[in-house]
């Protein structure tokens, strides 16, 4: 007798799906229009046929950690310095203050930016990414100091956690400075009208999303569990080689397709949205690859969430409300910048 891959197909993904429904306390709406069974537009589903536990680990890693990465960042020499000085006073010329009117005042222009703390940092990486800035230039002052080769990729973890719209597809970073005066010629992984476009377009595809979820009279929990499920039925895991539009919120939620980055973007928009505070978390699993993913938190406690394992493992709820002990099986984070989770996994 042949063997029916879509029938195969078909009955394991609705074991999985009353796996996850089980796990999640009963009922989730119909989250697409067809049914929750149903396959969005070009998903593929993977074998569901049992493996060992080893076995199962070592292909989620295989297939679902490495799509991950940080921007590269160099820095300037010299002449790359004046360089980029010059193109960025073309892209953004400022009106230049004229010492005999004010010899106090500074000589590069009213709209410098000053920074004197980490925060004011933070807001002045901010602007430039909501503006999908090509330059950043500031100055410090208050005797504030910052080694930049740091501080470009910790800011951009930590502001992309807090906006994943607008802090999102930096390709690279290239710095430069003269004394405390800094300049920041920043590279985009995708068109920046392109971009600009999506950003304007991502919370619509949000909005569209919450509705068709419809959390209603929903306890956060079951809004956790219907957010997982709508992103497992409605979002596939592409092959390399990985398109830019994947790694965003809007690969998930417009395109039906993201890697890791575009799941946990679009989970904690979709959560945010809906009330439940959620973080995303940044680290690398255990073959090397880097990867991200979610912390969700419930009554006060928080609970580590993958979906996009989840998407990918034998039942839907394999990495839903979790504990750290149980993460560190798969990967490591720097755990000085998360809130500890719970002890248990949730139980509702």
């Amino acid at each position: 007798m042949s063997f029916d891959h879509k029938r195969f197909i078909a009955l394991a993904l609705s074991l999985a799906m009353a796996l996850s429904m089980a796990a999640c306390g009963g009922s989730v709406p119909e989250l697409l229009d067809s049914g929750a069974n149903s396959f969005a537009d070009g998903k593929q589903e993977d074998d569901y046929s049992l493996r060992g536990s080893g076995e199962l680990l070592q292909s989620m890693l295989d297939k679902y950690s490495g799509s991950y990465r940080m921007p590269d960042s160099s820095q300037m020499d010299d002449d790359d310095y004046d360089d980029a000085k010059k193109k960025a006073d073309e892209e953004n010329p400022v009106p230049p203050v004229d010492p005999s009117d004010d010899p106090s005042a500074p000589t590069i222009g009213d709209d410098e930016i000053l920074v004197g703390s980490w925060e004011e940092l933070l807001d002045a990486f901010y602007g430039a990414y909501y503006r999908t800035d090509a330059y950043l230039e500031f100055e410090l002052t208050g005797g504030y100091s910052v080694d930049l080769s740091w501080a470009l990729q910790e800011s951009y973890n930590e502001l992309q956690r807090r906006d994943p719209i607008f802090v999102s597809c930096v390709k690279n970073w290239s710095w430069g400075s003269r004394g405390d005066e800094y300049i920041i010629e920043i590279g985009y992984t995708i068109d920046t009208d392109e971009l600009n476009r999506i950003k304007a377009d991502t919370q619509r595809y949000v909005d569209e999303a919450v509705a068709r979820i419809g959390p209603g009279s929903m306890s956060d929990y079951e809004i956790v569990c219907a957010v997982n499920d709508y992103l497992c039925d409605t979002v596939y895991y592409p092959e390399e080689p990985y398109a830019p539009m994947t790694h965003t919120a809007y690969g998930a939620l417009a395109d039906g397709v993201a890697v890791c980055e575009g799941y946990a973007c679009a989970a904690k928009l979709l959560l945010d949205t809906m009330g439940v505070p959620c973080d995303i978390q940044f680290g690398t699993c255990t073959n090397g690859g880097g990867h991200a993913w979610n912390l969700v938190q419930l009554e006060d406690q928080w609970y580590q969430m993958d979906v996009t394992w989840n998407d990918g493992a034998l039942s839907r709820s394999d990495y839903l409300l979790v504990t750290d002990a149980f993460m560190r099986q798969s990967r490591t984070w720097d755990e000085s910048n998360y809130p500890a989770c719970a002890n248990t996994p949730y139980s509702p």
